[in-house]
């Protein structure tokens, strides 16, 4: 049918759209608008320009909600930030060099450590360093650098020149967006850049992600998610997903319900 929309009303359902489902395909939207696949691009665009999604080959991606002041966001989800820090505590073992990136569901895991694990943790959060500071059978060594109050952690060359000193044997890097297609994602670019050297110097990398963040994406990719060994998710957490997860090579691992 003729399309009965302006270019207006039709980038608002776009968007209503993409918040229901994560992410939109162009040619199923100009079927369903009744215009063309170019129009539909068009608008795509324009929202991608806005901050308002992420563009991808064919359609686009929801932009997540995991985004703002570390301050903002540690008091956020705490049941199930609780919950997957807990279902990750049985891949750290004892004698460990462990990496722990900024993060508020990061922090509580540094929270639950347990105190009887002979674990050198390295990490780039004021906030992690601060919790581990002085627990027993932690040695801590704290990556310096720019410290950036929105991010929780030092970010820029220094920082990344350090992490490169390291070699953990697991690394739980901090993320605002995963997404099957597209990987691992940040909103700052710094931020990203910190993590991806995280990543490459890191036997085995491990991320803890609530249920908002599956499925959306974020301005600067920071990894495939062929690169990520095992992805722990909230329960409940939508099973496509974490299948398409799955079928790239990563462990899934499913938090117990609070």
């Amino acid at each position: 049918m003729p399309d009965s929309l302006s270019p207006d009303q039709r980038r608002a359902r776009i968007l209503h759209k993409l918040t229901e489902n994560d992410r939109v395909i162009a040619r199923d939207l100009a079927e369903e608008f009744g215009t063309s696949e170019d129009a539909i691009r068009r608008d795509l665009r324009d929202l991608a320009a806005a901050g308002q999604c992420k563009r991808i080959y064919g359609g686009a991606l929801a932009l997540s909600p995991a985004q703002g002041r570390f301050a903002e966001r540690v008091d956020t989800y705490l049941a199930a930030k609780n919950a997957l820090a807990r279902a990750a505590l049985p891949l750290i073992e004892s004698g460990q060099t462990l990496f722990i990136d900024s993060g508020s569901t990061n922090l509580m895991l540094a929270d639950i450590l347990p105190g009887d694990l002979a674990l050198t943790v390295v990490t780039n959060s004021v906030s992690i360093a601060t919790t581990l500071f002085r627990r027993p059978g932690i040695s801590l060594v704290l990556i310096g650098g720019h410290v950036d109050p929105d991010i929780d952690g030092a970010v820029g060359a220094q920082a990344i020149d350090q992490i490169r000193l390291f070699r953990p044997d697991l690394s739980i890097i901090g993320v605002c967006a995963l997404d099957p297609s597209y990987g691992a994602a940040a909103f700052d670019p710094r931020d990203a850049d910190f993590k991806r050297a995280a990543v490459g110097s890191a036997n085995r990398v491990a991320m803890l992600s609530t249920a908002e963040k599956l499925g959306t994406t974020a301005p600067h990719r920071i990894m495939p998610v062929k690169s990520i060994d095992h992805l722990i998710v909230e329960y409940g957490s939508p099973g496509d997903i974490c299948a398409a997860f799955a079928a790239q090579g990563t462990t899934i691992i499913t938090a117990r319900p609070s």
